[in-house]
């Protein structure tokens, strides 16, 4: 699996993403808990207006049948109503009817009986007549039913139909109720019951952001903290070290691979001899000095410093300009030591070649370096060179755009059997 190293390398954005998965989907799910719980109050508010009117229609017609049980019959089964309220024992029940509407509290009461046949309306002028709507006819099988009406005058109230049991005929009653009837139930039952889980949720969400924020928090420092290594490693070992330490992040291992590179190997000629002249704090300034000539040249043109051997350093370029760059590198650090007047110069040699790049060591004690011949050779040629000096050998000073001409020389390196032909650079 391919490391991303960049993402790798950032901080984990944990706020962010519990800003965009988590805080949304709390606010869906509070938004969903106050919807549910609107639309089952909703359910439940209309099921009580309906059990509530259902319990009235049957006092109503207890009460009726207490008054005479005979003329209630009859008006269930009565094709004309209106002639058998003009009886005696018609006025008896319509004034128990007017009574009951009073009593309970109706705004409107109507007695259906067969065919949606107003036997009783509390507006009287519309007994008789027939309103078999859907409504009726759904109450009339037994399906207890509720309508929102909205008066051109007045409230809103609830068309409730609901059967009545026990009668001789399907008889079905319509009770009007004002819709704030059940208001104050709402609000001590089921708006806490709303409210509890979605203050739940909006605590909760609040509590983990806190959690989140500090998290990131903590995050972000110990990711400053890496970077804050990472570039101080970068300043002890090489690049190519930290790339491939980085590249490797999750494999376990740091693979070697070999690689074409020209080598730059530079050393303080007479260096010892310095040493015992000088006291250690001299001796150590003076290196930060001309290693750091070396250095920053080799970095200026997209090399990267192996290592830093006592007062030598060694480098390696790689692509298809690096003897350009390389080259570049030394007349340029050369010239730098010479403007800073350093005590004691460098001789620089540089050789390309097939190096290979990886760990070397125990596994408790390791270093990352390039070994070679190609290396070997290069300290060689740095040993030819004199101070102030730069020795390449003639392959890659010709790649480096160099018109060789006379002054090619060859020498003998030891550990090869041929001499190698070379070319020295003085600034």
């Amino acid at each position: 699996m391919k490391t991303d190293l960049k993402a790798f390398e950032s901080p984990y954005p944990l706020r962010r993403k519990f800003n965009v998965f988590i805080v949304p989907l709390l606010i869906l799910l509070t938004v969903l808990i106050a919807g549910v719980m609107s639309a089952g109050s909703t359910r439940i508010i209309k099921s009580i207006y309906l059990e509530v009117s259902q319990n009235r229609a049957e006092i109503i017609a207890r009460a009726l049948q207490e008054v005479n049980e005979e003329v209630w019959r009859d008006l269930q089964q009565t094709r004309a109503p209106q002639a058998l309220f003009e009886t005696p024992q018609g006025q008896a029940l319509l004034k128990t009817l007017r009574g009951e509407v009073k009593e309970l509290g109706l705004s409107h009461l109507k007695i259906y009986g067969k065919g949606g046949l107003l036997l009783y309306s509390s507006e009287e002028e519309e007994i008789g007549q027939f309103d078999p709507s859907l409504a009726y006819q759904k109450a009339a099988t037994g399906q207890r039913s509720l309508v929102e009406k909205q008066l051109p005058d007045g409230p809103k109230l609830y068309e409730l139909y609901v059967p009545v049991s026990g009668s001789s005929h399907a008889v079905v009653m319509e009770l009007y109720e004002p819709v704030d009837y059940l208001n104050a139930l709402v609000w001590q039952i089921v708006i806490p019951a709303t409210l509890v889980p979605v203050l739940v949720l909006i605590l909760l969400g609040v509590g983990m952001r806190k959690v989140v924020g500090r998290a990131q928090a903590d995050i972000d420092y110990r990711t400053d903290l890496l970077s804050d290594f990472r570039e101080r490693l970068e300043k002890l070992v090489s690049l190519e070290a930290v790339q491939s330490l980085r590249s490797s992040a999750g494999k376990g291992r740091v693979d070697s691979r070999r690689i074409n590179a020209t080598i730059l190997f530079s050393d303080v000629r007479g260096f010892t001899e310095f040493c015992e002249k000088e006291t250690p704090e001299t001796v150590v300034s003076f290196l930060n000095q001309s290693l750091g000539a070396v250095i920053d040249a080799v970095r200026d043109q997209q090399g990267d410093v192996d290592k830093m051997i006592g007062d030598a350093v060694l480098a390696h370029f790689q692509g298809p300009d690096a003897q350009a760059r390389a080259l570049a590198a030394a007349q340029r650090a050369q010239a730098q030591l010479k403007v800073l007047g350093l005590p004691k110069g460098v001789g620089i040699g540089i050789f390309t070649g097939e190096v290979v790049v990886g760990t070397v060591g125990a596994a408790n004690r390791m270093d990352f370096t390039v070994i070679g011949d190609t290396v070997n050779v290069a300290s060689r040629l740095c040993s030819c060179a004199a101070e102030g000096e730069i020795v390449m050998d003639v392959a890659s000073a010709s790649q480096a755009g160099i018109n060789l001409h006379s002054d090619e020389e060859e020498v003998s390196v030891k550990g090869r059997d041929r001499s190698l032909r070379i070319v020295r650079i003085r600034e």
